[in-house]
């Protein structure tokens, strides 16, 4: 099957992002404005969201129900983390589990399949991750990452969805990016150690939805050293 011309990609946000949590990936997706074929497009349930650096986003779509019933056209979201820890952003946003962007989430990890060669991905960049562990999208053992300083607060969030769901929970592995491999749904479930590890598991991200080639030559137009021999891959696919 050939590799898909397009791809759409939502990116959520919440007040408190980490910038390049969100910038990066961007950049790579968009490959610099020079792969037309992707749109990007940003969702928050408040017009203006700003991040924990100060800078203000405007949103191109509500993040509310609405979004939320017509998940089925994207074929990737990316979560952004951001500060972590009691009464930080990350942490009160976790907190919120009926808030849309909660939902949005968990309802992304259960969309039907799309084909076996190109599925739909859920990549959470840095401490992104702990809005999945969170809601249990690492269960049943599944492998997972997010930054260093919060490696303790993502292993206890698996086991405590874990444990309410009577299964494993994820494993929290030291690395730049994972690769889990698919969920039941066959949404495959990747994720990012800290903030710049970001910038790696998009440039993956480009590899499986176009190749190596494509890949290396998008690092290379970032002047980025793509330090991909530092992701687990438990997939191969």
């Amino acid at each position: 099957m050939a590799a898909p011309t397009h791809s759409r990609v939502l990116l959520i946000l919440f007040d408190g992002f980490n910038t390049l949590d969100m910038n990066g990936p961007y950049e790579v997706l968009r490959k610099s404005g020079v792969r037309t074929g992707v749109k990007i497009e940003v969702a928050a349930e408040s017009e203006i969201t700003t991040s924990v650096e100060g800078v203000h986003v405007k949103r191109d779509i509500p993040l509310n129900d609405k979004l939320i019933e017509s998940l089925s056209m994207y074929d990737t979201l990316v979560v952004p983390g951001g500060p972590a820890g009691k009464g930080k952003p990350v942490d009160e946003q976790a907190a919120k589990i009926k808030s849309p962007f909660m939902r949005l989430i968990k309802a992304f990890a259960e969309l039907p399949t799309t084909t076996e060669q190109y599925p739909r991905l859920l990549l959470s960049i840095c401490t992104g991750a702990l809005f999945l562990g969170t809601l249990g999208v690492f269960n049943g053992g599944r492998i997972c990452t997010t930054h260093w300083a919060a490696y303790d607060n993502l292993a206890n969030r698996n086991k405590i969805s874990a444990s309410s769901a009577g299964t494993d929970p994820g494993t929290v592995l030291k690395a730049r990016f994972v690769d889990s491999g698919l969920n039941d749904k066959g949404i495959r479930i990747l994720s990012s150690g800290g903030i710049s590890c970001g910038l790696d598991a998009s440039l993956y991200v480009v590899k499986l939805r176009w190749g190596e080639a494509e890949a290396i030559d998008t690092a290379s137009i970032l002047d980025l050293a793509w330090r991909k021999t530092e992701g687990v891959v438990a997939y191969e696919g």
